[in-house]
């Protein structure tokens, strides 16, 4: 009996290694090859602050500070990569499996906790979030030790279950507000429960509130503290209450809060196991004192929390703070639903249901397979921000200023570039007063200025008032393009002006000894890229090289024809150069690994190893669709309208006007543009200032299919669902459409000289 039992013990923690091992590379691949999002840039920046400052700033804000003090002391160990800041959320997801494996068996015995543990370590749910710089990952780690101290103290009550029970809460509500929830849950199902069935009540009753005094006393402090500068504002948006649910059921099972319906063939399958699975659990309970206990525990944690979740997010509430709806916040009792759909599955492996069980736990782990299929496809480091921060880095002098505009992404900004900089609020709408009043101290206190120009600067500026003001002023000025950004400088005096492209420092990051004269080295901050996007290579070249052109491509890693992206001139300068090149992925290059090169009269130096996936699997020809009415307009850089689709051609205000647009290009298209489509009245719009009435403006595709992705001859059907304005006045309206550059705002010409195209007319109707 012995040696069963100790081999069933062995093989358990063998199992549990394997599947902590299986969890950890689900939770570290790719875990670096995401660029920062802007909630990740914030915790970054945060990290960054010494203890008091994560306070203060906590305190302002809408999470507790723990995750923060806990990132700013891992950092120092880390270092700033996307890998090594998020490698801490990594942890916090494996640990998760062996705490979820400690509440399955303590709820219902080793294999409930294997399967619980199985569960945790394949869901996406957990996987996303051990894979962001966020303080959720944590929060599932928490809420799984806390239940787990909980039922100890009801089953055991030793003194080492009730200081971890009190640790375990008061770490949880440090960590994210939310975590009280964990508390409420505690607190009604023992008094409900568990406190009736004790054999001395009162004894218990002193401990128990001795517990929860102990929690908020600990807590206190950052109360004391925070309350009083928490926020008041409110971002929610309504939810219809069977839409949560489905949502809330979706990333349980799948992970996956968006187009859930799409999902039910394999969410409802799990749905009617994890049903059938309470409803046996719940009869065999019956008279089971203990067994209520922890099905209440597992139910209320997975119910309530919802609930509080969903009655927050009520615009109509009045709380002092309410989030838009986000399925991230319950992940606190991810390992509650695991430990309970274990339980369920282990009660249905029972005697002669044993393939009931099998067929269960089958349904279940495809369920969270399909969800985390294409998770870790298609990530890749964008490379604007971290070339753009390099090139500041290469030329800034003590005396220049760096200036943001907007600050609308500033966290994303301020994690690429940890110096000091100025930030132009995002909301404002800029006059030439207000930038003299903002630039002019800057101005007159630096020698240059850089000026990193975003996407959004066109919002609040579409007359460009920032950036005339300082042309006007500047001795000198250099532009460095990246993508939908730019990165401006500006010399106040000739002297910088002379000096704007002078080297901080001449080393390359990375060193060539090669046959190109001159030659020295180069910078590639990312090696993974889409086809169509734009690669910034920069060539360090030394003192005394001559302008000579030098071509520049890949060819495969495996060997293979080498492809040619551009031919560009040597610098001709005596001092050493770093040059930017800039080079467009051809869209018509296919998936693989390739070797950078550069082929001068003197020699080929091959360099680097860069990765490139295709943007896009299908490939349509005009065979392949069917266009309503052709067009055929011709605009530059090669690009055809060949016609369109609509869907009627009579609508009501706010409606949607579906529109579809099938376009073409010749060639390799150099540059992203987006696509305006206007839908314009015959009566003066007085909210526009304009005689428009709906607009969508995008790349094509929705983003998906920017036009540097368009390979040769290729068709690209674009669909936009234009809104009407609910107060346009009845009438006919035309449609019409164009392109434009979406940095600078202007308009992609037709051959004909036009720069935009109507397309037809509708009626808007009462």
């Amino acid at each position: 009996m012995f040696a069963r039992r100790y081999d069933s013990e062995r093989g358990t923690r063998w199992l549990l290694v394997g599947l902590m091992l299986l969890g950890f590379g689900l939770r570290v691949v790719a875990l670096g090859d995401k660029s920062v999002w802007w909630d990740e840039g914030l915790a970054a920046w945060a990290a960054r602050q010494s203890l008091a400052a994560i306070a203060s700033w906590t305190a302002h804000d809408v999470h507790p500070p723990l995750y923060f003090w806990l990132l700013h002391f891992w950092r120092l160990l880390s270092g700033d990569s996307e890998f090594g800041l998020r490698l801490l959320s990594a942890i916090y997801g494996l640990l998760t499996i062996p705490a979820t494996y400690l509440l399955g068996k303590r709820i219902n015995g080793r294999f409930t906790g294997l399967l619980a543990a199985l569960f945790i370590t394949i869901s996406r749910f957990d996987i996303g979030w051990s894979q962001e710089m966020r303080m959720y990952a944590l929060s599932a780690l928490l809420g799984a030790l806390a239940l787990w101290a909980a039922v100890g103290v009801w089953q055991v009550d030793r003194r080492r279950d009730w200081l971890l029970y009190i640790l375990f809460m008061v770490l949880g509500l440090y960590n994210l507000y939310l975590a009280v929830m964990v508390l409420v849950t505690a607190n009604l199902v023992w008094l409900f429960l568990v406190w009736p069935h004790t054999a001395d009540r009162w004894r218990n009753f002193w401990h128990w509130s001795l517990a929860q005094a102990a929690v908020l006393l600990l807590y206190t402090p950052w109360l004391a503290y925070a309350l009083g500068r928490i926020p008041t504002w409110s971002r929610a948006n309504p939810v219809e209450p069977w839409s949560f649910l489905k949502i809330y059921w979706t990333v349980l099972t799948v992970g996956i809060p968006l187009d859930v319906d799409q999902y039910a063939p394999f969410t409802v399958p799990v749905l009617l196991v994890f049903l059938l699975g309470v409803g046996l659990i719940g009869w065999r309970a019956r008279k089971r004192p203990l067994d209520q206990q922890k099905l209440a525990l597992l139910l209320v944690g997975l119910l309530l929390p919802a609930l509080v979740v969903y009655i927050v997010s009520l615009p109509k509430a009045s709380f002092f703070y309410s989030p838009p709806l986000a399925p991230r916040y319950l992940i606190i009792f991810l390992a509650a639903f695991a430990a309970l759909l274990g339980w369920g599955v282990a009660v249905l492996s029972d005697g002669r249901s044993r393939p009931l069980g099998f067929l269960a736990a089958g349904l279940a782990v495809y369920a969270a397979l399909f969800g985390l299929n294409s998770y870790h496809n298609n990530r890749v480091l964008f490379d604007d921000f971290p070339s753009l921060t390099a090139t500041i880095e290469a030329y800034q002098q003590p005396d220049d200023a760096v200036v943001l505009y907007t600050d609308t992404d500033w966290p994303i900004f301020a994690y690429h570039y940890a110096n000091f900089w100025h930030g132009i609020p995002g909301a404002w709408q800029m006059t030439p007063q207000q930038a003299n009043d903002f630039l002019d101290p800057i101005w007159q206190q630096h020698d240059g200025l850089w000026l990193v120009q975003t996407q959004y600067a066109s919002i609040g500026d579409p007359q460009q008032h920032v950036v005339s003001w300082l042309a006007e002023r500047a001795a000198g000025e250099v532009s460095y393009p990246y993508g939908d950004k730019q990165l401006l400088f500006f010399a106040r005096t000739p002297d910088r002006a002379a000096q704007a492209e002078t080297l901080i420092g001449t080393e390359p990051p990375f060193v060539l000894d090669t046959a190109v004269p001159h030659l020295t080295g180069y910078d590639l901050q990312t090696h993974d890229f889409h086809s169509g996007e734009t690669m910034h290579l920069f060539l360090y070249w030394a003192g005394g090289s001559t302008a000579e052109p030098v071509d520049i491509g890949v060819r495969p890693a495996s060997g293979g024809v080498p492809f040619l992206l551009a031919t560009v001139a040597a610098p001709a300068s005596a001092e050493p150069v770093r040059q930017q090149v800039d080079l467009l992925v051809s869209a018509d290059l296919t998936s693989g690994s390739y070797r950078l090169y550069v082929d001068a009269a003197e020699g080929t130096a091959e360099f680097g190893e860069v990765h490139v996936r295709q943007k896009a699997a299908n490939f349509l020809t005009p065979a392949d669709v069917t266009i309503q009415n052709r067009v055929d307009a011709q605009f530059e850089q090669g690009i055809s309208l060949l016609g369109y689709d609509l869907g009627a051609t009579t609508y009501r205000p706010g409606e949607a006007v579906p529109l579809t647009l099938y376009w073409q290009g010749s060639g390799q298209i150099s540059q992203r543009y987006k696509v305006f489509t206007h839908v314009l009245g015959e009566v003066y719009n007085i909210n526009s200032d304009n005689f428009l009435w709906g607009q969508q403006d995008n790349e094509p595709e929705n983003g998906r299919r920017p036009t540097t992705t368009w390979r040769t001859d290729e068709v690209i059907r674009d669909a936009y669902a234009i809104p009407l304005d609910p107060l346009a006045p009845p009438g006919v309206y035309q449609i019409e459409i164009g392109l434009y550059d979406p940095i600078t705002g202007v308009r992609l010409p037709l051959d004909d000289g036009s720069d935009h195209r109507i397309l037809t007319t509708i009626r808007v109707e009462p």
